[in-house]
């Protein structure tokens, strides 16, 4: 079943009230506008829902926040970009098949500007300019997303998606406040080096988890373990992840020994977040993340000693940024506004 005009508008308003009231409940009153959407309001939100591919929300500047819904036949980026009907054979300028792609700042011109490939596609527009001739459409901000099933856009989504924002709000602060610095300080400074590291929390696997963070320290990143996050509000292990590893760098974890992190490698061969995947002596934790590698250029499985996990953990660090390094290069290439 495909989400409706009326059930889209609903979890629009779900989102921000849940939002707006779990921020007031748990965010200092400085840090709830630094929240991305909150900083967005006042505006006039607009949802898109096409009865043949995909849904979105766009947001203009108003003195007052709404939210209208419209519903078409057409695909939801044209029901978006609303280009004249001759650009819609032209192009696309870009096609986006993954998802979590971000159009910052672009000018396209002459041809449709984007096609999203696929369910799980989707993209952040923010200050774009489309036009072609005489006719020009700018978007302040948008999000475009191919999946238009009920199930993406529930009201238990809703809640999720709204408290995942306040969860990775209390992480920065929390660890602004530990360094005794202001969030704004944290956020230039630090955040582009938080590393969540993953593993097993029994006596054995914290030894390990705390050898693999202190040897972190010193090159420079941000290590965070699971159980420094805090627990409000009331999420359970798999969300307090995807929260968390969505504003980190990369992702390390202590593979040695069966534990609830299975479900975690999972999450991160689905996210294709890139991740080190470290085994004590080389023992895998378990036969279920064993070549995780193997379908997977962002995963990389290593042995290490636990006596002297610094060796392995420097090598694995310099593998891990230059993969990251040719990630940026590949899509530098493939999405030209990158380049600016």
């Amino acid at each position: 079943m495909n989400i409706t005009e009326e059930g889209f508008s609903a979890y629009i308003d779900l989102f921000y009230s849940t939002l707006d009231t779990t921020a007031s409940q748990y965010l200092r009153e400085d840090l709830r506008d630094k929240l991305l959407h909150l900083s967005l309001l006042p505006a006039r939100i607009v949802g898109y829902v096409s009865t043949q591919y995909g849904v979105a929300i766009e947001y203009e500047p108003a003195n007052s926040t709404s939210i209208t819904v419209r519903k078409g036949s057409a695909r939801v980026e044209d029901l978006l970009v609303q280009a004249p009907s001759r650009l819609s054979s032209t192009g696309p300028m870009i096609r986006i098949a993954r998802k979590n792609i971000g159009l910052y700042g672009p000018t396209l011109s002459g041809a449709f500007p984007f096609r999203l490939v696929g369910k799980d596609a989707s993209v952040t527009i923010a200050d774009a300019t489309f036009e072609a001739g005489a006719w020009k459409r700018i978007i302040q901000y948008a999000e475009v997303f191919g999946n238009r099933l009920r199930d993406n856009w529930s009201p238990e989504k809703a809640v999720s998606r709204a408290k995942d924002e306040i969860l990775a709000a209390l992480v920065e602060a929390k660890r602004a406040e530990e360094k005794h610095l202001s969030i704004n300080e944290y956020i230039d400074t630090f955040k582009k080096k938080t590393v969540l590291v993953l593993g097993d929390y029994d006596e054995q696997g914290l030894q390990r988890l705390h050898g693999i963070r202190k040897a972190l320290e010193p090159l420079a990143y941000e290590p965070i373990l699971i159980k420094d996050i805090p627990d409000h509000p009331h999420y359970d292990l798999r969300q307090k992840v995807i929260a968390v590893a969505a504003i980190s760098r990369f992702v390390v974890i202590d593979d040695s020994s069966k534990s609830g992190h299975l479900l975690e490698v999972e999450l991160c061969k689905q996210s294709n977040w890139v991740t080190i995947l470290l085994r004590a002596g080389g023992a895998v934790g378990s036969w279920m993340t064993a070549g995780a590698s193997h379908h997977s250029n962002v995963i990389l499985e290593k042995p290490y000693d636990i006596r002297f996990p610094q060796i392995a953990v420097a090598e694995a660090v310099d593998w891990a940024e230059n993969k990251l390094r040719e990630l940026k290069t590949k899509f530098d290439n493939t999405y030209p506004w990158r380049k600016h």
